[in-house]
């Protein structure tokens, strides 16, 4: 990537790849994708409509995703969530404490005499200018702004787009833009598939006989004190065939620039975790919007600080080399994003990677036939740890813990004098399991291997919370 434009804007590194896209990779043909399968969604759940009723309407902040395409002026702070309902709720965009974000009134010139805006959870409360940056003062899941706008005759009418935003926190993270599941006939703005290849050669995104041997996503985050407590990984359906023993390794790298000007992804190790391929499971409709979709679970036993990094690429290998042998699917964005075609040679506008022929991460997915801007679904679970709007009030114990937990498998035995009842969460503020107590004792299974959180609710009021790891 010499002779590349290399710059600092806010935070985003901008550069131009040397290498055009061609229909082959260093002189070696490339894979293609069939057309791509799309998947179905949950019936009767839509998801969150992004679409205006009335007019006026209002763009959404910029997300962090195609990272290379923000201008220095736009300096978008949101990350876009993940549709798992159970994570983020009815939010799709998370926004930091203290940052400026960026609402546009979307009004045809001259249609409007007066702009009147509502902006809950906000430093300003209120504005009367055509387009706003706020700041959000405190932690917590925020309606998106409402805005009025006055017509020539004195005449007013509002517009509020559906959904919230979610404020600091945590949450699980997407590159892909998932506001609302459907057909882009339907209004939707976004599908999930997966590609096949051409021949019967495996999939992009899972298991092939291509080259293909990991694939991974590039994050920003502008979040104060970011910690990556786990990564969900989302699959077309859970695995029919694998091998014996067959495990994903998932990294979490610091991406760096060499001494010659390239910018490699997969630069430093900064965590790994292996997930047994058998432990990957179905998905409820309140974690994907997919029917038959399947999580990968990938648990840190420590948080991991991003805050200081202002990128991180997260991959994930181990699919396997021989289609006949594994099926194993991630699920892929298969409308893509809008990328504007002069900055398609800019690496840092496309947000999937693919390590073929032992290059390293160093092609878009979209060398192999797929749109630009199209992501895989890797979803990194980030903790700001201010706060939780999960209903779990403390990840750790007040004062000295009452609670004791011993671990055989996948079963916790829960002991404490003064406990009525447990519930159990995953780190992505998931219920994975609840029992009462008796004789101030409790049995609860987990479903894989991770680290949860006990919550003992208290006789006399009050709760105990205790963190646990269970290992694989």
């Amino acid at each position: 990537m010499k002779n590349r434009d290399f710059l600092l804007l806010s935070g985003l590194f901008l550069f131009v790849p040397s290498y055009a896209q061609t229909g082959s990779v260093l002189g070696q043909s490339r894979p293609k994708a069939d057309a791509p399968v799309v998947s179905v969604p949950v019936e009767g759940l839509v998801g969150l409509s992004t679409m205006a009723s009335v007019e006026p309407t209002y763009d959404y902040p910029e997300g962090l995703s195609c990272l290379g395409i923000h201008s220095s002026e736009e300096k978008p702070v949101c990350n876009y969530l993940s549709p798992n309902r159970i994570a983020n709720g009815d939010c799709f965009l998370w926004a930091p404490l203290g940052k400026d974000v960026k609402y546009s009134a979307n009004v045809a010139q001259g249609n409007a005499y007066g702009y009147n805006w509502i902006l809950p959870g906000t430093n300003e409360e209120t504005a009367t200018t055509a387009d706003v940056a706020v700041t959000y003062k405190a932690l917590g899941r925020y309606p998106f702004p409402t805005l009025e706008c006055t017509n020539a005759d004195g005449s007013t009418v509002s517009y509020q787009a559906e959904g919230e935003i979610l404020v600091s926190g945590k949450a699980e993270i997407s590159t892909a833009n998932c506001r609302k599941w459907g057909t882009k006939a339907n209004g939707g703005t976004y599908r999930l598939g997966h590609f096949p290849l051409n021949g019967g050669a495996g999939y992009i995104g899972g298991t092939n006989s291509s080259g293909m041997s990991g694939y991974g996503n590039l994050f920003m985050t502008a979040h104060g004190n970011a910690h990556i407590t786990g990564v969900n990984v989302y699959f077309v359906s859970k695995p029919e065939k694998y091998e014996d023993g067959q495990q994903l390794l998932l990294q979490v790298w610091y991406p760096s620039e060499d001494g010659e000007g390239n910018l490699q992804l997969d630069a430093l190790p900064l965590e790994a975790d292996f997930l047994p391929v058998s432990e990957i499971r179905e998905t409820t409709s309140d974690e994907c919007p997919v029917k038959n979709a399947a999580i990968g679970e990938f648990r840190f036993e420590e948080p991991l600080q991003i805050f200081d990094k202002p990128l991180f690429f997260v991959t994930v290998t181990g699919f396997g080399e021989d289609p006949s042998k594994a099926d194993i699917r991630m699920l892929t964005e298969v409308d893509g994003q809008d990328i504007p075609q002069e900055q398609a040679t800019n690496l840092l506008a496309h947000n999937s990677f693919v390590n073929y022929s032992g290059m390293g991460y160093t092609l878009p997915i979209n060398y192999f036939g797929t749109p630009l801007g199209a992501s895989f679904m890797i979803c990194p679970i980030v903790d700001n740890e201010d706060g939780d709007a999960t209903g779990i009030s403390s990840t750790q114990a007040q004062g000295e813990s009452k609670t004791c937990v011993s671990v055989q498998g996948r079963t916790l035995t829960v002991e404490n004098a003064e406990g009525s009842c447990i519930t159990v969460f995953d780190l992505c503020g998931a219920v994975v399991s609840e029992a009462g107590m008796h004789g101030g004792q409790a049995s609860a299974t987990v479903p894989c291997g991770g680290v949860y959180l006990v919550k003992v609710t208290l006789n006399g009021g009050g709760s105990d919370v205790c963190k646990v790891h269970v290992g694989r």
